[in-house]
């Protein structure tokens, strides 16, 4: 049997058409003499996935998020499609350029509403927000960046902080009406959200940027029997937590607290902060309020443990 060894020339095109060129990177492709970016879908997938826990733990348990088509389109059609819509911007380096999140604003008014024990029901559309929505807008856009960051983690290491929170998207200036954008989209499913979509959007002048960019490492944890985690995760929801918060603490003397008849009244000073604890434990400090008719209170610090965590 004689063997043909391929000619020197033939060799050297073989290995350059298994060979990636040096310029692309596992985040860009030319398809059609268009760029595309194949790795984002499977971003995409782990940001809905974080997304639906999001969610469900701010009072949503039912939700689901399902992921639409990405496209391409200008940033003003963009901005047009999405109104009246919360942005959240991002500064995200090694991108040149930053990260862009729009939710609907009834999305954030139906979010605060069950968060407060409501159930999501928006009684009129209200273009302003009360400095309590503004809080949580912001709080849910910080959450929102840090899953961001953990979809990109075996793709590319990035950081994004959030540097602005608007209603109006001509305060988004990091970007121009006619820059082209990478938009993903993500479909509320389940009442009372039903229809609501979050978009996640890239300018892809920023996206090419990168394209010489390495991937990251694996940082995956080991596998896990996915029925097994299903079922602890379930008995962990399922834990029931006594929560207290003391509005008053009056003093009297003994011989007023032996003197006190059927009407009488205990006057109470109500401080500006109330301390919450779970299981008896301090897990923060509030304010008093009121939210769809019931007396509430609003968290407006986190006290740390021990690990500052």
């Amino acid at each position: 049997m004689t063997l043909h060894a391929k000619p020197p020339k033939a060799v050297a095109k073989a290995a350059a058409a298994e060979t990636p060129d040096s310029k692309a990177s596992l985040l860009l492709r030319r398809a059609e003499g268009n760029y595309a970016f194949p790795a984002l879908d499977a971003v995409a997938a782990r940001f809905a996935r974080s997304l639906r826990d999001l969610l469900r733990a701010l009072g949503a348990p039912a939700i689901q998020v399902e992921r639409a088509g990405a496209e391409q389109l200008g940033f003003a059609a963009w901005c047009a499609e999405a109104a009246p819509a919360i942005f959240w911007r991002y500064h995200a380096p090694p991108l040149k350029g930053p990260m862009l999140l729009a939710a609907p604003r009834p999305l954030i008014l139906q979010l605060v509403d069950i968060f407060y024990g409501g159930k999501g029901q928006l009684a009129a559309e209200r273009e302003e927000l009360t400095d309590a929505e503004e809080r949580f807008a912001a709080r849910i856009g910080r959450d929102m960046g840090l899953q961001l960051a953990a979809a990109w983690s075996d793709k590319l290491p990035i950081a994004p902080e959030l540097d602005c929170v608007t209603t109006d998207p001509a305060k988004l200036a990091a970007v121009r009406a006619d820059d082209d954008m990478l938009v993903q989209r993500f479909v509320l499913r389940s009442a009372p959200f039903e229809g609501r979509t979050i978009a996640c959007a890239y300018p892809v002048a920023a996206l090419r940027g990168i394209a010489g960019a390495e991937a990251a490492g694996d940082t995956r944890e080991p596998d896990t029997d996915p029925a097994w985690t299903g079922a602890l995760n379930k008995a962990l929801r399922d834990v029931r937590l006594p929560v207290r918060s003391v509005l008053a603490r009056p003093e009297i003397s003994l011989v007023k607290l032996l003197a006190l008849e059927v009407g009488d009244i205990i006057p109470l000073v109500m401080p500006r902060h109330v301390p919450v604890t779970v299981a008896g434990r301090n897990f923060a400090f509030g304010s008093i309020g009121e939210a769809n008719g019931n007396a509430a209170i609003m968290i407006e610090q986190i006290e740390e443990g021990p690990d500052h965590d």
